[in-house]
């Protein structure tokens, strides 16, 4: 009776223990990479829904939009005149800050800032008469693997300023 194992029996079982890792090898990557990278982007989609549905509010509300187009430096600012005052909303280095000028000092609506660094949110005004009625945002986030930069949960989104208020009536 022999007492261990033969050279060659050792080598069979780590030559089918590598192969065995080869094979779970991307399961492991996944759990340790894809994971973890792909719950950071759906929570900065969230936060940057997030952000849509305050514009949203905001633009039926709103009583006019313009969109004041700045320097290559400086971020595009969509504007809003309100009943009470003026509200901007501005995207730079992967933050979106709403800022409400005028009203009331106590009031409820104020300033509010959503970090999305992966995150990219365009709008364009649409005007009828040089005056701003609709504001087209279009939403995405980036996710750059392997060198490349894609664009995931994409989102366009129309909203009409004024919505609620001509239901009303």
């Amino acid at each position: 009776m022999r007492k261990g194992y033969l050279i060659f029996e050792m080598m069979v079982v780590i030559f089918i223990m590598a192969m065995v890792m080869v094979t779970l090898e991307r399961f492991f990557r996944t759990f340790t990479y894809d994971l973890p990278r792909n719950s950071r982007l759906i929570q900065e989609n969230h936060t940057l829904s997030n952000a849509v549905s305050h514009i949203r509010a905001d633009v039926v509300s709103a009583k006019t939009l313009s969109e004041s187009v700045n320097g290559p430096d400086e971020p595009n600012t969509l504007l809003m005149k309100m009943s009470d005052g003026v509200v901007s909303y501005k995207f730079s280095d992967g933050r979106i800050l709403r800022s409400f000028a005028g009203g009331a000092a106590g009031s409820a609506s104020g300033d509010m800032m959503w970090s999305v660094p992966h995150g990219r949110i365009e709008w364009r005004v649409w005007s009828k008469n040089k005056t701003g009625c609709a504001v087209e945002i279009s939403t995405c986030i980036e996710d750059k693997s392997f060198g490349h930069i894609r664009k995931k949960m994409a989102n366009n989104n129309l909203f009409f300023a004024g919505a609620l208020r001509e239901t009303a009536e």
